[in-house]
Parts: structure tokens; C-alpha cells; sequence
């Protein structure tokens, strides 16, 4: 029983320490909605600014990923712009919000979808 016991616990430390229990990875991202975002982008602090204000995350389900520090979420939104025809000059640009039937680009563009959907 011992044996048991202590497999158990060394295959959950063993997943836990590897990161496959972690919700911070940069997996493939299936949610409807993704807000992509840089740390030190000014803009981004007015949507996530607005976000908090208004509740917006009890109301609306969608996922965040940071750009400015993280390659991966950085080729992930790179990707989604393309596929959705941003003007090359502003691939890259952030804040930038990706839903399953349109993007928005820019703070004014995002606050006001929130705002539509939000119900302010």
C-alpha cells in the first residue's frame, strides 16, 4: 500500500514541477476571445484600466496574453493579425483583441466591443 501511496505522489510532484499542472504556459489558446497586451504599453493600461473599472471580466469570458515578454504569445498574436489582414505597418501592435468573428486593434477599438458587450 505504501508503494501505492508513494507512486501516486511522486507522479503529481513530478507533473506539478514540470509545469503541466501550470495555467501560465503558452499552449495553443482555443478561448473565443484573447486580449493580447505588452507590460509597458501605455494603451493597454487604459483597456485593462477599463476591464477593472466595469466589472468587465465578470460579464465577459476571455483569455490575456502578455507580447512585450513572452515569444510565444508574441508569434501567437503575430499569426492571429495576419490571418485577420491588419496592415502590415501595424503587425505587432498591441493592445490587440481577437475574437473568433472579428479583431479590433487599438484601445478605443477594444473598449468600445467591451463595451458592447458588457452591456455599458
Amino acid at each position: 500500500m505504501r508503494k501505492i501511496i508513494l507512486g501516486v505522489f511522486l507522479f503529481l510532484g513530478i507533473f506539478v514541477f514540470s509545469g503541466c499542472g501550470s495555467q501560465q504556459s503558452a499552449a495553443p489558446d482555443d478561448s473565443a476571445i484573447i486580449l493580447f497586451y505588452g507590460e509597458e504599453c501605455p494603451h493597454c493600461k487604459v483597456v485593462e484600466k477599463y476591464i477593472a473599472d466595469n466589472n468587465v471580466k465578470a460579464k465577459v469570458i476571455f483569455s490575456e496574453r502578455e507580447v512585450n515578454h513572452d515569444k510565444a504569445n508574441a508569434s501567437m498574436m503575430v499569426k492571429r493579425q495576419q490571418n485577420c489582414k491588419i496592415d502590415k505597418a501595424s503587425v505587432g501592435a498591441v493592445p490587440f483583441l481577437w475574437t473568433a468573428e472579428k479583431c479590433y486593434l487599438g484601445q478605443d477599438e477594444i473598449i468600445n466591443f467591451f463595451k458592447d458587450k458588457n452591456g455599458a
